[in-house]
Protein backbone atom coordinates (compact mmCIF):
# COMPACT_ATOMS: atom_id res chain seq x y z
CA UNK A 1 0.00 0.00 0.00
CA UNK A 2 3.34 1.98 0.71
CA UNK A 3 4.25 2.39 -2.91
CA UNK A 4 0.54 3.05 -4.17
CA UNK A 5 0.04 5.67 -1.66
CA UNK A 6 3.37 7.34 -2.99
CA UNK A 7 2.12 7.44 -6.40
CA UNK A 8 -1.02 8.79 -5.36
CA UNK A 9 0.56 11.50 -3.35
CA UNK A 10 2.87 12.46 -6.51
CA UNK A 11 -0.99 12.92 -8.49
CA UNK A 12 -2.21 14.92 -6.01
CA UNK A 13 0.68 17.01 -5.80
CA UNK A 14 0.73 17.78 -9.33
CA UNK A 15 -3.30 18.43 -9.19
CA UNK A 16 -3.53 21.68 -11.02
CA UNK A 17 -7.14 22.07 -9.80
CA UNK A 18 -5.96 21.15 -6.59
CA UNK A 19 -3.27 23.67 -6.79
CA UNK A 20 -5.41 26.78 -8.26
CA UNK A 21 -8.08 26.20 -5.66
CA UNK A 22 -6.07 26.49 -2.76
CA UNK A 23 -4.19 29.25 -4.13
CA UNK A 24 -7.25 31.28 -4.42
CA UNK A 25 -8.21 30.48 -0.81
CA UNK A 26 -4.91 31.57 0.32
CA UNK A 27 -5.39 34.75 -2.02
CA UNK A 28 -8.93 35.49 -0.92
CA UNK A 29 -7.32 35.63 2.69
CA UNK A 30 -4.50 37.55 1.69
CA UNK A 31 -7.11 40.28 0.18
CA UNK A 32 -9.42 39.81 3.39
CA UNK A 33 -6.21 40.59 5.43
CA UNK A 34 -4.99 43.64 3.30
CA UNK A 35 -8.43 45.33 3.02
CA UNK A 36 -8.68 45.36 6.82
CA UNK A 37 -5.55 46.60 7.32
CA UNK A 38 -5.71 49.68 4.78
CA UNK A 39 -9.30 50.52 6.07
CA UNK A 40 -8.04 50.05 9.46
CA UNK A 41 -5.83 53.45 9.31
CA UNK A 42 -9.19 55.17 8.84
CA UNK A 43 -10.51 56.91 11.91
CA UNK A 44 -13.63 55.02 13.11
CA UNK A 45 -13.15 51.80 11.37
CA UNK A 46 -13.70 49.13 13.81
CA UNK A 47 -12.93 45.93 11.68
CA UNK A 48 -9.49 45.91 11.63
CA UNK A 49 -8.98 43.29 14.41
CA UNK A 50 -7.54 39.89 14.78
CA UNK A 51 -11.21 39.17 16.39
CA UNK A 52 -12.92 40.22 13.64
CA UNK A 53 -10.81 38.27 10.92
CA UNK A 54 -10.90 35.03 12.73
CA UNK A 55 -14.44 35.36 13.99
CA UNK A 56 -15.35 34.32 10.46
CA UNK A 57 -13.52 30.64 10.63
CA UNK A 58 -14.69 29.89 13.97
CA UNK A 59 -18.64 31.17 13.60
CA UNK A 60 -19.20 29.14 10.12
CA UNK A 61 -18.11 25.67 10.71
CA UNK A 62 -20.65 24.73 8.71
CA UNK A 63 -18.86 25.82 6.01
CA UNK A 64 -16.03 23.43 6.62
CA UNK A 65 -18.52 20.56 4.16
CA UNK A 66 -18.98 22.18 1.38
CA UNK A 67 -15.32 23.27 0.93
CA UNK A 68 -14.05 19.94 1.92
CA UNK A 69 -16.37 18.37 -0.79
CA UNK A 70 -14.71 20.73 -3.48
CA UNK A 71 -11.23 19.74 -2.51
CA UNK A 72 -11.99 16.31 -2.44
CA UNK A 73 -14.15 16.63 -6.03
CA UNK A 74 -10.67 18.07 -7.56
CA UNK A 75 -8.56 15.65 -5.70
CA UNK A 76 -11.17 12.34 -7.65
CA UNK A 77 -11.58 14.42 -10.85
CA UNK A 78 -7.40 14.34 -10.82
CA UNK A 79 -7.18 10.64 -10.18
CA UNK A 80 -9.93 9.70 -13.02
CA UNK A 81 -8.27 12.13 -15.78
CA UNK A 82 -4.44 11.15 -14.99
CA UNK A 83 -4.32 8.37 -13.56
CA UNK A 84 -4.37 4.96 -15.49
CA UNK A 85 -7.84 3.16 -15.79
CA UNK A 86 -8.59 1.37 -12.53
CA UNK A 87 -8.91 -1.85 -14.57
CA UNK A 88 -5.13 -1.46 -15.28
CA UNK A 89 -4.58 -1.09 -11.53
CA UNK A 90 -6.38 -4.15 -10.55
CA UNK A 91 -5.56 -6.18 -13.83
CA UNK A 92 -2.08 -5.32 -12.51
CA UNK A 93 -2.40 -7.51 -9.38
CA UNK A 94 -3.41 -3.76 -7.11
CA UNK A 95 -6.13 -5.38 -4.29
CA UNK A 96 -8.91 -3.02 -4.69
CA UNK A 97 -9.04 -2.47 -0.84
CA UNK A 98 -5.09 -1.38 -1.33
CA UNK A 99 -6.50 0.92 -4.17
CA UNK A 100 -9.28 2.13 -2.32
CA UNK A 101 -7.45 2.80 1.65
CA UNK A 102 -4.16 4.56 -0.29
CA UNK A 103 -6.17 6.82 -2.01
CA UNK A 104 -8.40 7.73 1.03
CA UNK A 105 -5.48 8.20 3.31
CA UNK A 106 -3.61 10.46 0.72
CA UNK A 107 -6.59 12.76 0.29
CA UNK A 108 -6.96 12.62 3.76
CA UNK A 109 -3.26 14.10 4.59
CA UNK A 110 -3.78 16.75 1.76
CA UNK A 111 -7.15 17.68 3.56
CA UNK A 112 -5.53 17.79 7.00
CA UNK A 113 -2.74 20.09 5.73
CA UNK A 114 -5.45 22.27 4.19
CA UNK A 115 -7.05 22.08 7.27
CA UNK A 116 -4.40 23.22 9.26
CA UNK A 117 -2.61 26.08 6.74
CA UNK A 118 -5.78 28.33 5.88
CA UNK A 119 -6.33 29.05 9.42
CA UNK A 120 -2.49 29.30 10.11
CA UNK A 121 -2.13 31.91 7.35
CA UNK A 122 -5.28 33.68 8.31
CA UNK A 123 -3.79 33.92 11.94
CA UNK A 124 -0.15 35.23 11.30
CA UNK A 125 -1.17 37.20 9.12
CA UNK A 126 -4.02 38.77 11.18
CA UNK A 127 -1.29 38.78 14.27
CA UNK A 128 1.33 40.69 12.01
CA UNK A 129 -0.85 43.06 10.10
CA UNK A 130 -4.27 43.76 12.54
CA UNK A 131 -4.89 45.11 16.07
CA UNK A 132 -5.19 42.40 18.35
CA UNK A 133 -8.18 41.92 19.87
CA UNK A 134 -7.43 39.82 22.66
CA UNK A 135 -10.75 38.86 23.30
CA UNK A 136 -10.35 35.17 23.39
CA UNK A 137 -10.28 34.48 19.11
CA UNK A 138 -7.11 32.62 19.33
CA UNK A 139 -8.55 29.55 21.79
CA UNK A 140 -12.18 29.80 19.91
CA UNK A 141 -10.08 28.96 16.70
CA UNK A 142 -8.35 26.43 18.32
CA UNK A 143 -11.51 24.88 20.19
CA UNK A 144 -13.07 25.25 16.67
CA UNK A 145 -10.52 23.20 14.64
CA UNK A 146 -10.04 20.39 17.37
CA UNK A 147 -13.90 20.11 17.27
CA UNK A 148 -14.34 20.64 13.37
CA UNK A 149 -11.75 18.23 12.54
CA UNK A 150 -13.26 14.57 12.71
CA UNK A 151 -16.74 16.36 11.11
CA UNK A 152 -14.02 16.98 8.34
CA UNK A 153 -12.83 13.49 7.88
CA UNK A 154 -16.59 12.17 8.28
CA UNK A 155 -17.77 14.61 5.17
CA UNK A 156 -14.40 13.30 3.69
CA UNK A 157 -14.80 9.80 3.66
CA UNK A 158 -18.39 10.00 2.55
CA UNK A 159 -17.40 12.47 -0.25
CA UNK A 160 -14.81 9.83 -1.40
CA UNK A 161 -16.92 6.87 -1.08
CA UNK A 162 -19.49 7.95 -3.53
CA UNK A 163 -17.12 10.28 -6.06
CA UNK A 164 -15.22 7.54 -6.27
CA UNK A 165 -17.31 5.14 -7.46
CA UNK A 166 -20.07 7.39 -9.52
CA UNK A 167 -17.99 10.28 -10.00
CA UNK A 168 -18.15 13.57 -10.02
CA UNK A 169 -21.44 13.93 -11.73
CA UNK A 170 -24.67 15.05 -10.32
CA UNK A 171 -25.82 11.38 -9.50
CA UNK A 172 -22.37 10.99 -7.43
CA UNK A 173 -22.94 14.82 -5.70
CA UNK A 174 -26.52 14.68 -4.82
CA UNK A 175 -26.34 11.41 -2.37
CA UNK A 176 -23.88 13.26 -0.85
CA UNK A 177 -26.21 16.39 -0.10
CA UNK A 178 -28.97 13.57 0.62
CA UNK A 179 -27.16 11.77 3.48
CA UNK A 180 -25.27 14.53 4.95
CA UNK A 181 -28.17 17.70 5.06
CA UNK A 182 -31.19 16.34 4.38
CA UNK A 183 -31.49 12.37 6.11
CA UNK A 184 -30.48 14.57 9.45
CA UNK A 185 -33.82 16.93 8.59
CA UNK A 186 -35.92 13.73 7.97
CA UNK A 187 -34.72 12.26 11.44
CA UNK A 188 -35.52 15.54 13.13
CA UNK A 189 -39.26 15.82 11.57
CA UNK A 190 -39.88 11.73 12.76
CA UNK A 191 -38.40 12.51 16.08
CA UNK A 192 -41.63 14.57 16.92
CA UNK A 193 -43.81 11.65 17.35
CA UNK A 194 -40.81 8.77 17.41
CA UNK A 195 -38.25 9.79 19.92
CA UNK A 196 -35.43 7.61 18.62
CA UNK A 197 -34.98 9.16 15.37
CA UNK A 198 -34.51 12.29 17.68
CA UNK A 199 -31.65 10.81 19.32
CA UNK A 200 -30.35 9.80 15.59
CA UNK A 201 -30.70 13.11 14.83
CA UNK A 202 -28.50 14.34 17.33
CA UNK A 203 -25.84 11.98 16.21
CA UNK A 204 -25.61 13.28 12.84
CA UNK A 205 -22.68 15.45 12.35
CA UNK A 206 -23.97 17.89 10.97
CA UNK A 207 -26.34 18.72 13.78
CA UNK A 208 -22.73 19.54 15.71
CA UNK A 209 -21.41 22.50 13.69
CA UNK A 210 -24.34 25.05 14.89
CA UNK A 211 -23.37 27.29 18.00
CA UNK A 212 -24.78 29.81 19.79
CA UNK A 213 -23.76 33.81 21.46
CA UNK A 214 -24.34 35.01 24.83
CA UNK A 215 -23.27 37.33 26.87
CA UNK A 216 -19.73 35.09 27.96
CA UNK A 217 -18.81 34.01 24.51
CA UNK A 218 -19.24 31.69 22.37
CA UNK A 219 -20.23 28.04 23.08
CA UNK A 220 -19.87 25.25 20.63
CA UNK A 221 -21.51 22.19 20.50
CA UNK A 222 -18.58 20.19 21.87
CA UNK A 223 -17.87 22.10 24.85
CA UNK A 224 -17.75 20.02 27.32
CA UNK A 225 -15.53 16.52 27.19
CA UNK A 226 -18.52 14.47 27.04
CA UNK A 227 -19.86 16.63 23.51
CA UNK A 228 -16.17 16.89 22.27
CA UNK A 229 -16.39 12.65 23.13
CA UNK A 230 -19.34 12.65 21.08
CA UNK A 231 -18.14 14.79 18.14
CA UNK A 232 -15.63 12.14 17.73
CA UNK A 233 -17.47 9.06 17.90
CA UNK A 234 -19.79 10.44 15.37
CA UNK A 235 -17.22 11.93 13.34
CA UNK A 236 -15.07 8.91 13.07
CA UNK A 237 -17.11 5.96 13.58
CA UNK A 238 -19.71 7.31 10.72
CA UNK A 239 -15.96 7.92 8.52
CA UNK A 240 -15.32 4.02 9.30
CA UNK A 241 -18.58 2.99 8.35
CA UNK A 242 -18.82 5.44 4.69
CA UNK A 243 -15.06 3.30 4.01
CA UNK A 244 -16.31 -0.02 4.39
CA UNK A 245 -19.43 1.05 2.39
CA UNK A 246 -17.33 2.44 -0.37
CA UNK A 247 -14.77 -0.05 0.27
CA UNK A 248 -17.69 -2.88 -0.53
CA UNK A 249 -19.64 -1.38 -3.27
CA UNK A 250 -15.84 -1.23 -5.50
CA UNK A 251 -15.49 -4.63 -4.51
CA UNK A 252 -19.00 -5.82 -5.69
CA UNK A 253 -18.92 -3.76 -8.97
CA UNK A 254 -17.73 -4.24 -12.06
CA UNK A 255 -14.56 -2.26 -13.36
CA UNK A 256 -14.85 -0.87 -17.01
Amino acid sequence: MLNYMKSEWYRQCNNRGLQITFLICLGLLVLMTAVLAFFGRQPGFAYASTGFALRGIYTSMSGIFPLTMVFAAFMENNSRTRQSPLKNSVAFGIPRSTIYLGKFLVQLLVCTGIFLILPAVLSLLSWLFLKHSNEGEWYYLVHSMIGGYPLCVFMLSVCFCFLFNIGNSMSGIIPIFVIVYILPKLFLLLGMKYPVFAEISQWCPVSMLDLYFDESGIHFYWDTPATLLRTYLAGLGGTLIFLFAGLYWLNRREIK
